[in-house]
């Protein structure tokens, strides 16, 4: 696998004539140890002409052509990735760097012939309209990302990127995770500086920084300090078999057009410290008709004067009827929702016992040894039982 490039050309010692002088001699000498140095090399680049991709044992492994010498076979016949965990799959027609272990061809990196995040292969060594896979589409718009000194930035061939960088103005650490570049690239040039607002999907993980969000048809907000920011045009959320817990030391905000909250059984949307007795809230429909069949018996109370008259007969029957719905109703607590409860605010909610610390077990045992009886510790069920 390695191999040898000689650093300058034989000399001709018949290139001096006439009689030897000492400065002659001494060129010739220093011109003979010169041509016996070469370089060095334990890789050689390597021509990708094929890529093996899944369904296959030898899943990201590539076939092609050694560079500098070209009858050169890869050992059987394929070149496999050095990582087994980390595999930059390359594409057709670019050139990686191949090493040899145990008898044993692996490429490490793609090298970078066109500086270029999105592909790097040289077309001229393959035959016309050859492609650079079955799936992949050059596309000359995606850019580096921006990086000040020191940042690590992770870049894929898509317009997507992992940056582990910082805030550059006081170094304070950031991570940011975008997919998608913003097109605005009348403002760009050679790279392409992440941004909240205008890559199509982000995720910060910030410290001492600030940003803008622009809210769309809501207000812009303000973030400062450590925070963790996402910004895409559709968030989804999925606890697939467990709860999902959103929690704030100040306030909560949800915001959007129209906030539905849907429980699947009934008395599951509780509003309150989730400690206290739940009461239902009203349901303004049967409240209404409630209302409405009370409303009807004052009315007909108020002409009680014309039920003395055979007249009278039907407004007393129609008001005898409205009574039994309005009796109904009340007994049937029909005006109530069961389906969303609030903690009754009449309700003071003790303070919980204090859960004292376990104890360290090895303390424990020594304790034991000596005789010392340790306090018990109590469990869920004895706590609930003093609430």
């Amino acid at each position: 696998m390695a191999w040898r490039n000689p650093r300058y050309e034989e000399v001709n010692a018949t290139a001096f004539s006439g009689v030897p002088q000492y400065p002659r001699i001494r060129q010739m000498i220093r011109d003979m140890i010169n041509a016996s140095q070469y370089d060095y090399h334990e890789s050689e680049s390597f021509l990708v002409k094929e890529v093996i991709m899944n369904g296959s044992l030898d899943h990201g492994a590539v076939k092609g052509t050694f560079i500098n010498n070209p009858n050169q076979e890869p050992t059987d016949g394929i070149v496999y990735p050095l990582m087994p965990n980390i595999i930059n799959i390359p594409l057709i027609g670019e050139h990686v760097v191949v090493t040899e272990y145990n008898k044993k061809h692996y490429y490490t990196s793609i090298i970078n012939r066109k500086n270029s995040p999105n592909e790097n292969a040289i077309v001229f060594d393959l035959p016309i309209n050859t492609k650079y896979g079955e799936t992949f589409k050059r596309n000359t718009t995606v850019k580096k990302t921006n990086v000040n000194e020191g940042e690590i930035v992770f870049e894929g061939r898509f317009g997507n990127s992992i940056k582990l960088g910082c805030n550059h103005k006081n170094n304070s650490p950031n991570i940011k995770i975008r997919a998608g570049q913003r097109v605005d690239y009348k403002l760009v040039k050679g790279t392409v500086p992440e941004d909240i607002n205008k890559d199509k999907s982000s995720i910060y993980l910030s410290t001492d920084e600030s940003f803008t969000i622009k809210g769309g048809k809501f207000p812009n907000e303000r973030i400062s300090g450590n925070c963790i920011i996402l910004n895409s045009d559709k968030l989804f959320f999925n606890g697939r078999n467990g709860n999902v817990n959103i929690r704030a030391s100040k306030n909560l905000y949800l915001e959007a057009d129209e906030v539905f909250i849907n429980a699947k059984k009934a008395g599951t949307i509780k509003m309150g410290d989730p400690k206290a007795p739940m009461i239902p809230t009203v349901n303004g429909q049967k409240l209404l008709e409630l209302m409405t069949s009370i409303t009807k018996i004052f009315t007909a109370l108020a002409q009680i004067p014309l039920m003395a008259t055979p007249a009278g007969a039907k407004p007393l029957k129609d008001m005898v009827l409205e009574t039994k719905n309005v009796v109904n109703q009340v007994t049937g607590m029909e005006f109530l929702n069961m389906q969303v409860m609030t903690a009754d605010p009449a309700f003071k909610i003790p303070e919980l016992p204090k859960i004292p610390e376990l104890p360290d077990p090895k303390l424990a045992k020594l304790k034991l040894a000596q005789g010392v009886k340790l306090p018990k510790t109590p469990s869920i069920t004895d706590l609930t039982d003093k609430i």
